[in-house]
C-alpha cells in the first residue's frame, strides 16, 4: 500500500493478517540506521535528516538518565513524530492558525515498556479535524502535555499514563483497547479510559469504531465516542461517519461528517461539521499537504453555517 494511505489511514495495511488498532502511530517513515550512509537529494532531505538526528540525540540523553551505570542501551533510543502547521480561515474567524506536534520516544533503558510522550493535546493519538471543531475538553487553553506511558508488552491491551497537561494539571490515566476482526474487510475497534486530573477531577471515555475496507481499498468508518466529566457531571457524545477514497499512489480524499453534543443543561446538539479533505505527498514520503474545505455549524453561533478552508503542511520524522 502506498505511503500516503498508511499515513492517512494506518488501518489500510490489510493483507491476510489481523487489522491493526485505529490509533496506531502512522508508519510513514523509518529512520536510517545510524551507521548507514545518508544520501541527500536536496536541502529538504538534509533538513529532515538533521531533524531526525537532533531528536534522536536529545532522547538518548533523556534515556541515559534512566540507564544503569555502565549500560549503553540508551544509544538505541529513537524518537518518532510529526509536526503540522495549518491555517484554517472560516466565516467569522479568518485568523485561526493551528500548530500540532506529536513526539513518541521509546526508552530502551526501561526495556522499551515505557514511552515518553510530548504532544499538543492530551490525547497523543488524536487525529482531530479543524481546531474550531474539537471537543470542548480539547479546546481549553493550553492542552500541551508531557507524559510517561507504560505498557507491559507491545500487544498488551492495558496501558497506563502519568503526566501533566490541560492547563498544567497532573493526571493519571488507564486505557483498555481491543478489536474484533470479523474478516479482512470488517472489524470493530473499542476502548475505554478512566483518568483523574488534580483540578478537573475524575473523567472517563468510551469509544467504538466499525470499519469496512472494500476490495478497492475504500475505507468506511463509523465512530461513536462518549466523554464523562465529573466536575460538570455531564456527558459529551460524538458520532462520526468517514469515507476514505484513494485517488492514486500519492493522494487520497477523506470525507467526514460528525455531530457532537452534550447532556447539560439538556441533551442537545452542540455542533455539526462536514468536510472533504485532499491529502497528498507528491514531493517526499515524509512531507504531506492538505486542503480541506469545510462547513461548521456551532450552537454558540446559532447554527449559522461557517464556511472555511483548512490548509496544512505536515512533516514526519523518525522511525
Amino acid at each position: 500500500m502506498a505511503c500516503i494511505f498508511l499515513a492517512v489511514c494506518p488501518l489500510l495495511a490489510m493483507p491476510a493478517t489481523p487489522l491493526p488498532v485505529p490509533d496506531e502511530p502512522a508508519p510513514a517513515l523509518q529512520a536510517p540506521h545510524a551507521d548507514a550512509p545518508v544520501i541527500h537529494d536536496s536541502w529538504m532531505d538534509e533538513w529532515q535528516d538533521n531533524l531526525t538526528s537532533s531528536m534522536n540525540y536529545t532522547v538518548q540523553q533523556v534515556d541515559n538518565f534512566f540507564a544503569l551505570k555502565g549500560a549503553d542501551q540508551y544509544n538505541q533510543a529513537r524518537a518518532q513524530g510529526r509536526i503540522s502547521l495549518g491555517w484554517e480561515p472560516r466565516t467569522r474567524d479568518m485568523a485561526e492558525f493551528d500548530l500540532r506536534f506529536k513526539i513518541r520516544v521509546k526508552l530502551p533503558a526501561l526495556e522499551n515498556r515505557v514511552d515518553l510522550l510530548l504532544s499538543d493535546d492530551e490525547n497523543f493519538d488524536n487525529q482531530a479535524s479543524i481546531k474550531a471543531a474539537r471537543q470542548p475538553i480539547q479546546r481549553r487553553s493550553d492542552n500541551t502535555t508531557i507524559a510517561l506511558a507504560y505498557r507491559a508488552s507491545d500487544d498488551a491491551k492495558l496501558s497506563y499514563r502519568l503526566g501533566t497537561g490541560r492547563r498544567g494539571q497532573i493526571y493519571a490515566k488507564t486505557r483498555f483497547e481491543d478489536m474484533a476482526a470479523w474478516s479482512n474487510q470488517l472489524a470493530l475497534f473499542y476502548d475505554a479510559e478512566a483518568y483523574y486530573y488534580n483540578r478537573d477531577e475524575f473523567g472517563a471515555e468510551l469509544g467504538a469504531t466499525i470499519q469496512y475496507i472494500s476490495r478497492h481499498d475504500h475505507v468506511f468508518r463509523f465512530n461513536n465516542r462518549y466523554f464523562y466529566r465529573d466536575m460538570m457531571e455531564d456527558w459529551i457524545w460524538r458520532h462520526e461517519a468517514q469515507y476514505l477514497h484513494p485517488i492514486d499512489e500519492q493522494a487520497a480524499m477523506i470525507y467526514t461528517l460528525f455531530v457532537e453534543g452534550g447532556t447539560e443543561p439538556v441533551n442537545q446538539v452542540g455542533e455539526v461539521y462536514t468536510s472533504a479533505k485532499w491529502r497528498s505527498n507528491p514531493l517526499r514520503e515524509w512531507l504531506f499537504f492538505e486542503l480541506e474545505p469545510f462547513v461548521l455549524f456551532l450552537r454558540d453561533e446559532n447554527f449559522k453555517p461557517s464556511y472555511g478552508m483548512a490548509m496544512r503542511v505536515e512533516v514526519y520524522y523518525g522511525g
